[in-house]
């Protein structure tokens, strides 16, 4: 059954349900892109702080080392070296615990971003569930994690060995040097291997993120029937919608009819269209339509039109065009003043009006 369904995801999640996913704490993380900051972080430690802090730490050991004669024991001597010691070691460590932390939080939020979801701190107790956790053990995504990590395991200790191999033939021959000489190439063979690993692992985070993205939006595909519920949630039922939508044409439509007594001409096709035009020459600048219609709601205009003895103009170019370009309530265009004037002076000359 599970598998029926999975099939029946073929639709890309929305973005309601991509926040709801991010709310409870559902967002892809790479591991592996978490995992090139930190070795980034090393190569810095490394290849440049670490030169300045292990000099440091070497004037602070000198003594211990070279000249362990020289101490003196009186006058806390020693208490003033071992605490100057600690002090070089406490900042050295300090500064490498910033910069890996700094290295963990960036692998983080360069992900997701500023991102907080108190879901991810409440307990779940189901997760305690033995049958809970062999699913987790044995699922198809604890197996795909499995042979990521044993293949990076084959892969990185293969680097390791042929990197360090050499390394440690030379060693053989490195009695006598120089202890700063000994420093510098171990260094420089320190930087050699983090510089090895980070290319391997600038390959495999770029995988690895492509394959979080790819997983989860599959893993929040929806069915074609899930993606018309949460439409229907969000926009209404396209039933009701669409019954509103009529009440509010009808609502509109008894308006405008209430308003057709008011007119002084209907501008007829003269049987599919219907515009009643108002003018006061006292109040308006151009005559105003009050309200227009065609077929059945032309045949309404033209009914009260007959009640109220309003005198019906038959103009078809007219009246489709004031139908076309004038909306209720608006007084019509300079284009069409000349013919709505020889109509309304007609009008007034019929009820024997100044115009």
């Amino acid at each position: 059954m599970a598998e029926e369904d999975q099939d029946q995801k073929t639709e890309q999640a929305t973005g309601k349900r991509l926040g709801e996913a991010r709310a409870r704490g559902q967002v892809p993380i790479s591991r592996e892109v978490s995992a090139w900051f930190l070795f980034v972080a090393i190569l810095s430690i490394v290849a440049w702080t670490g030169p300045t802090m292990m000099v440091r730490l070497i004037a602070a050991l000198r003594t211990f080392i070279e000249m362990p004669h020289e101490l003196s024991l009186e006058d806390r001597g020693l208490q003033t070296v071992i605490y100057h010691t600690l002090e070089q070691v406490g900042a050295a460590t300090a500064v490498v615990f910033a910069i890996l932390a700094a290295a963990a939080i960036l692998g983080v939020m360069t992900q997701t971003g500023l991102f907080a979801s108190l879901e991810l701190i409440q307990p779940d107790f189901a997760r305690l569930l033995p049958t809970a956790g062999f699913k987790r053990i044995f699922s198809s995504t604890s197996l795909v994690e499995l042979a990521k990590s044993l293949g990076k395991f084959v892969l990185i200790g293969t680097i390791v060995f042929y990197t360090l191999y050499p390394v440690a033939e030379q060693m053989k021959f490195m009695v006598g040097w120089p202890l700063m000489d000994e420093m510098a190439y171990m260094h420089a063979q320190a930087v050699h291997l983090i510089i090895m690993l980070l290319l391997v692992f600038t390959v495999i985070a770029v995988a690895d993120l492509v394959y979080q993205r790819l997983h989860y939006q599959k893993s929040l595909r929806m069915t074609k029937q899930e993606v018309k519920d949460e439409f229907k949630q969000q926009e209404g039922d396209p039933v009701i919608k669409a019954r509103l939508r009529q009440i509010r044409m009808e609502k509109a439509r008894k308006r405008m009819m209430a308003q057709v007594p008011k007119a002084d001409v209907i501008v007829t096709n003269p049987t599919h269209y219907a515009v009643a035009m108002q003018y006061d020459n006292k109040k308006m600048s151009a005559p105003r339509v009050l309200a227009k219609g065609i077929d059945q709601v032309a045949e309404r205009i033209r009914a009260v039109a007959d009640e109220h003895k309003i005198p019906l103009v038959s103009n078809p170019p007219l009246a489709r065009t004031l139908y076309d370009t004038v909306e209720i309530d608006q007084e019509i265009p300079t284009q069409h003043y000349r013919a709505v004037a020889e109509i309304i002076s007609y009008v007034y000359k019929l009820k024997k009006k100044k115009f």
